[in-house]
């Protein structure tokens, strides 16, 4: 470990100068900045707002990259070979409450399946293709809101280096998945609850992670990276007070779905019951005729999960200051991501707060973007070649693509270490400077002549 270098420092404050790849890209608005701007005299807001504003661009990319669905309709197998497909629109069958037949409370859960509710109870009435493009509308709105939410939050963590932030504002994958299901919903609240907590907030924090909880299951990762962080640094108060607010705000949303009639866990059961999906590892083995029971399936998912939290009781031993809290739970989300029953490619819009809480190297963002996109296309004509084979993807090239993603995703999760230490020793240089030095001397002091320091011989 060393202190930040200047270039480091530049990769983190000024990107367009410290990144050559944030320097190419801005040459369209007139190139890096200089040698001697000033920097952050405008302050965070100024980066939040054009972040946000930059953000919504994405998004109506995205329903440009969707235009075919929007003019036509979502219907199959067109939807597919047009990579356009969005759960917002197909997903819009029910008429009744959140929990009746065909409602969102099917296959969501409790807070996702009330705001699509609310969201169709607002959609005006019409031709059925009316409604899903009043609705899909509608539904991208409230996601371009969402991300905004999400960069603000973002921001206020990375007050030194709010630019960072553009890693979930300005991702190439917010162009394909970001409108595929309302997740960004659920990116925003878990991101609002760990920016909470790591800005000492724990009740407040725990609020929100809770409420995350009852939009998507991934936020009891960081529930649980935040529990073994704090232990590891005698927080258990702090740690209470968190776990009370997930608790408080889990148990009041799943009385709230009761007490209109629904059924909370109905999401829960027919993931019990569900086969593999697309994007696990466990269709892989499917499609290789390797047959795994739905039940043994669950097991496995749920093994993911235990080994997530084995992984992250073994990294936490680790001096504080070398293990992040951003980077713990990227690496347990990575682990569930890559053994759940499913790994859909809306998930990817998980991993993008946290690559701008461990200041992510935009080379390597590209990177794992790029391969995201390319599997994103190459799903959807794998689903589509039932209806014509010749058209589609080969069920041995989406394996190959199906694991190219997982190994990806691998890959940022080691990276991650890497750079959020970086990220570590530039907003905290003293006691990236200490362990250094307590470092070289355990190494100096080690026996045999051919032991070798930090920066050189002993």
């Amino acid at each position: 470990m060393t202190v930040t270098p200047r270039r480091d420092s530049d990769r983190l404050t000024v990107p367009s100068r410290g990144e050559g790849v944030v320097g190419w890209a801005t040459e369209v608005i007139g190139g890096p900045t200089g040698r001697y701007g000033a920097i952050g005299r405008r302050g965070a807001s100024y980066a939040v707002t054009v972040l946000s504003a930059l953000a919504s661009v994405f998004v109506a990319l995205g329903v440009v990259q969707k235009h075919s669905c929007v003019e036509k309709g979502w219907g199959a197998p067109e939807s597919l070979w047009r990579a356009c497909y969005s759960d917002l629109a197909v997903g819009l069958t029910g008429n009744g409450g959140p929990w009746a037949a065909g409602g969102p409370g099917e296959n969501q859960p409790m807070l996702t399946a009330l705001l699509q509710w609310l969201l169709r109870q607002v959609t005006p009435t019409g031709s059925s293709l009316a409604v899903q493009q009043y609705y899909f509308a509608f539904g991208a709105v409230l996601i371009a809101l969402a991300i905004a939410a999400t960069v603000i939050a973002l921001t206020a963590a990375l007050p030194g280096t709010p630019w960072l932030a553009a890693h979930a504002a300005l991702s190439p994958v917010l162009i394909t998945a970001s409108l595929v299901s309302m997740d960004a919903f659920g990116v925003a609240l878990a991101t609002v609850g760990l920016v909470l907590w790591m800005r000492d907030k724990p009740l407040a924090a725990g609020v929100l992670l809770g409420l995350a909880v009852m939009a998507r299951s991934y936020p009891l990762i960081i529930v649980a990276a935040i529990v073994l962080v704090a232990l590891r640094d005698g927080r258990s108060r702090e740690m209470t007070r968190m776990l009370v607010g997930v608790a408080a705000a889990v148990g009041a949303c799943l009385a709230v779905a009761i007490a209109v009639g629904g059924d909370p866990f109905a999401v829960y059961q027919n993931w019990n019951r569900a086969a593999a999906g697309y994007g696990s590892p466990w269709l892989v083995l499917s499609i290789l005729k390797i047959k795994v029971d739905a039940a043994t399936l669950t097991w496995l998912a749920v093994a993911g999960w235990l080994l997530a939290l084995l992984v992250g009781a073994y990294l936490v031993r680790r001096p504080r200051h070398a293990t992040p809290l951003p980077a713990l739970v990227l690496t347990m989300l990575v682990i569930v991501m890559c053994t759940g029953k499913a790994f859909p490619v809306q998930q990817a819009i998980w991993v993008l707060p946290l690559l701008a809480l461990i200041a992510m190297r935009w080379r390597e963002h590209l990177v794992w973007a790029g391969v995201e996109i390319v599997y994103f296309v190459m799903t959807f004509l794998y689903i589509a070649s039932s209806s014509d084979p010749n058209k589609g993807v080969a069920p041995a090239m989406y394996v190959v693509f199906a694991m190219v993603r997982l190994i990806a995703y691998a890959g940022l999760a080691w990276v991650s270490w890497e750079t959020a230490e970086e990220l570590a020793d530039h907003q905290d240089p003293e006691s990236a400077r200490a362990l250094e030095e307590r470092l070289q001397r355990e190494l100096s002091t080690a026996p045999g002549d051919d032991s070798v320091i930090v920066g050189g011989r002993a």
